[in-house]
């Protein structure tokens, strides 16, 4: 009798832990556009940082291959991950305003949402996703760690915002601006991005493939990306993991060394 009661028990359990909706026809292809959406970053190594720009020091790091999201996860890839596992919606009392479109960043949630997100999407892809580490982030940012300011597709700023290169605000859909050479898109003027890591200071010895997200001793994130693009690509920044209230979105990379087919 006990033997069945606890197997019932079980059922249930696992039933309520796979409480997971099934996708839809139209949500299997949202997810089949994020899966096609990332682009292969070739290995290397690079020199992370910049003296006088940023406030972290210049350190030689060596990544292993991996893949990154060309653009910003959208309202629409977010929402699906919201409804199939029954989260509140963000934001919900704003969705009729021009800068929550479908194609627009998602902005407002929190670090550990950003990470579940694309670990979710990594269980429904069959892939090994996470959000970027500091240096994937940079290593994308500056097209394999080329020595430019911006991630834009010539590496600076040409014109103003409404002049000749026609750079819109912020608020406005991915992929708005020209890509890098890498075709990765908003790494420059998109929203502040979060990243896996932890603020720390990274060593003076030569590093490979960093991970700081399993440090317990700091207490911020750190954030990479910013609204302006009068800010230099090597800009950091940090929030503690709980903020959401920062105009803040992500985009996710996946840990595979081969491109995803």
């Amino acid at each position: 009798m006990r033997v069945k009661f606890s197997l019932i028990l079980f059922c249930i359990l696992f039933q309520s832990c796979n409480s997971q909706q099934q996708p839809t026809k139209e949500q299997k292809q949202i997810l089949e556009d994020a899966k096609a959406n990332f682009v292969f970053v070739e290995g290397g190594t690079f020199t992370m940082g910049k003296n006088g720009v940023s406030i972290a020091r210049e350190h030689q790091v060596t990544l292993d291959s991996y893949s990154i999201s060309k653009y910003e996860t959208t309202w629409k890839e977010f929402d699906l991950y919201t409804a199939l596992n029954n989260l509140e919606l963000i934001y919900p009392n704003y969705r009729n305003q021009e800068d929550m479109g479908p194609n627009f960043g998602a902005v407002g949630m929190n670090w550990y949402q950003a990470q579940s997100y694309c670990q979710w999407l990594g269980k429904q892809l069959g892939l090994p996703i996470d959000l970027p580490t500091e240096a994937q982030w940079e290593f994308a940012a500056r097209s394999r760690g080329l020595n430019v300011e911006h991630a834009t597709d010539s590496g600076k700023i040409e014109g103003s915002f409404t002049e000749k290169r026609n750079y819109p605000a912020y608020d406005t859909i991915v992929g708005a601006y020209p890509p890098n050479p890498l075709g990765v898109y908003d790494m420059s003027g998109g929203r502040p991005e979060w990243t896996n890591d932890w603020a720390v200071i990274y060593p003076d010895k030569p590093i490979e493939n960093p991970r700081y997200d399993t440090i317990d001793v700091r207490k911020d994130k750190i954030i990479r990306g910013f609204h302006s693009l009068y800010n230099s690509v090597y800009i950091r920044s940090s929030r503690e993991p709980e903020q959401d209230g920062f105009g803040g979105g992500f985009r996710c990379a996946c840990n595979q060394k081969t491109p995803i087919k």
